[in-house]
């Protein structure tokens, strides 16, 4: 029976994974004519309507409850609202692939929050080698570029780091909320998210000096379609299953989906940008793999 709940659990690592991976190039369609800002309202309201009919269809549970309601809001902040515009904004200027691949770096975070923190998962030598590991493997993957890409991109990759942060905060805090369900609590914070989104959007649209008519106009049906299947499967979908796996395994866990995020967005791009597949990604999916193999020994 632990056999099968394993099973159960890693295949919903390796599905968050997969579905995750694709967001970064139906993020990267969406910024080809959809500002960042309209794709963060549009993204977060899309999932917002998806989890609370999944909600109420699946189970008879309040979507909003007083107990915690600032850890909503945190989660909400950091977990949704702050990187979704701060990844959306730097695909305008980087490769979906080296999005992903900086976003890998979320459980190096998450393991060290986690371990510092009062009620976290404590870390052992066998999981900080795994995440070291992870961490090699990522790089692995990357086509180090010259100087004056470095120089040029550097600050875009620090965001796209700090978003990775963002989301190690969003994942410990969801564990220390012991009085809602996953559901409950992915439901409300996409929807706290939502109403952060929208609030600011008459203040990033003055600073733009453009109208919201002018902008809607120039969305194409391509963009309209990505953000679209960015609202319903990469972010509601995922969300889902990612707060029900911090739920049950700890944040720890959950957070190992974004070592493999990388790889599948290397395949996606394989796939539908007709990018190659060398024997650079295979040695970095490789040491990717391993690394998963120390974390979960360590945490057993």
């Amino acid at each position: 029976m632990k056999k099968k709940t394993q099973i159960i659990d890693y295949t919903g690592l390796f599905f968050l994974s997969a579905i995750w991976g694709s967001s970064f190039l139906f993020i990267k369609l969406s910024v080809d004519t959809m500002p960042p800002y309209i794709l963060t309202f549009f993204r977060l309201l899309i999932a917002s309507i998806v989890l609370s009919i999944f909600l109420k269809l699946s189970s008879k549970q309040q979507i909003f409850e007083k107990q915690d309601l600032w850890k909503m809001f945190f989660i909400a902040l950091v977990g949704n609202f702050i990187p979704f515009n701060l990844i959306s904004w730097g695909e305008l200027y980087v490769d979906s692939v080296v999005a992903s691949t900086l976003i890998g770096t979320m459980p190096l975070f998450t393991c060290i929050i986690s371990h510092f923190s009062l009620t976290g998962e404590k870390a052992n030598f066998s999981v900080f080698f795994g995440l070291f590991l992870g961490f090699l493997g990522m790089i692995a993957l990357f086509e180090f570029p010259n100087t004056e890409f470095l120089s040029r991109n550097n600050f875009v990759n620090l965001i796209i780091l700090f978003s990775a942060f963002c989301y190690a905060l969003s994942a410990n805090c969801v564990k220390s909320v012991r009085t809602l369900s996953s559901l409950q609590i992915a439901t409300s914070s996409t929807i706290y998210a939502t109403i952060l989104s929208f609030v600011s959007l008459p203040f990033i649209i003055s600073s733009q000096n453009n109208s919201i008519h002018n902008i809607l106009i120039s969305i194409s049906l391509k963009s309209l379609f990505a953000s679209l299947v960015l609202g319903v499967f990469c972010t509601a979908t995922a969300i889902i299953v990612f707060f029900y796996l911090i739920k049950k395994k700890g944040a720890v866990f959950a957070s190992q989906s974004n070592f493999l995020i990388p790889c599948f967005g290397i395949l996606w791009s394989y796939l539908f940008l007709n990018e190659d597949i060398n024997n650079q990604i295979i040695v970095g999916l490789t040491i990717i793999l391993f690394g998963l193999y120390f974390v979960h020994r360590g945490r057993n």
